[in-house]
């Protein structure tokens, strides 16, 4: 698929498979993840909750006082002081809303970026890279670059996904997660027909002064007819998210006949 220009300043990579068939732009060329990050994140959780023989209703103690209050995090409207969150509620929140105290609180509870990133590996996925919690990347943002993935490996991921939503309960629990996502509706959303279905990810760097920003989105669209195209979509310095709808219906034009 060729290239068409966004802008001056924005690039991006993206990749569709469907039925084994895969188009893609730039899709092997790492990009910066940002929230799309909770995604394999949520997977390494599935695996900890499950060797661990916890219950997605098994709960922690959270004292707001240890959050970072500067961030998108809507859980920080829901208590004052200390409450518990149950394991389902943390990967709801950093799934759904893409909170990143949610996230922050699965790294310290279910296993650091390290750990994430030894799952991915152990399923075979070597182009995907976690290295930095949601507070790090807060604290020094020009490194968000170390949590990367291509085009191409997080379509690889979510295929995988795909065939095991219904190996246990905790993928399924994450798969109902993403298909109530609330976050970045005017990208792939945006793009697929009123009877279609969308389970994703999406994430967002900072702004720059000039008002641009990272913005992704990644998923699995379900189709009315029972068929799907998975997808992924990284641009960089993007100044709207309709640039990812709009390249998602080049992708879509390119591999649905």
């Amino acid at each position: 698929m060729a290239q068409e220009p966004i802008s001056d300043s924005t690039s991006y990579g993206a990749c569709i498979m469907q039925n084994g068939s895969i188009v893609g732009i730039n899709e092997d060329k790492p990009f910066a993840m940002h929230s799309v990050m909770k995604f394999p994140q949520a997977l390494c959780v599935a695996d900890y909750l499950n060797r661990k023989g916890l219950d997605l209703d098994d709960t922690i103690v959270v004292d707001k006082a240890d959050l970072m209050q500067d961030t998108w995090s809507p859980m920080l409207k829901r208590f004052e002081c200390k409450t518990t969150f149950s394991f389902a509620e943390l990967l709801e929140l950093s799934l759904g809303q893409s909170d990143n105290n949610a996230s922050e609180l699965l790294f310290k509870h279910c296993g650091k970026p390290k750990a994430v990133e030894k799952y991915m590996r152990k399923l075979g996925f070597r182009d995907i890279h976690v290295r930095m919690t949601e507070e790090q990347m807060h604290k020094r943002p020009t490194k968000a670059i170390e949590n990367s993935s291509t085009p191409a490996e997080m379509v690889r991921l979510f295929e995988w996904f795909y065939h095991h939503k219904d190996d246990n309960r905790y993928l399924t629990f994450i798969w109902k997660a993403m298909a109530d996502c609330s976050t970045g509706l005017k990208r792939i959303p945006a793009a697929i027909t009123a009877d279609a279905r969308i389970v994703h990810k999406t994430g967002t760097g900072f702004p720059s002064a000039e008002g641009l920003q990272d913005m992704n989105d990644a998923g699995i669209i379900l189709m009315l007819d029972g068929s799907h195209a998975i997808i992924a979509v990284f641009t960089t310095n993007s100044s709207s998210e309709a640039v990812i709808a709009n390249i998602t219906r080049q992708l879509l034009d390119a591999i649905i006949k």
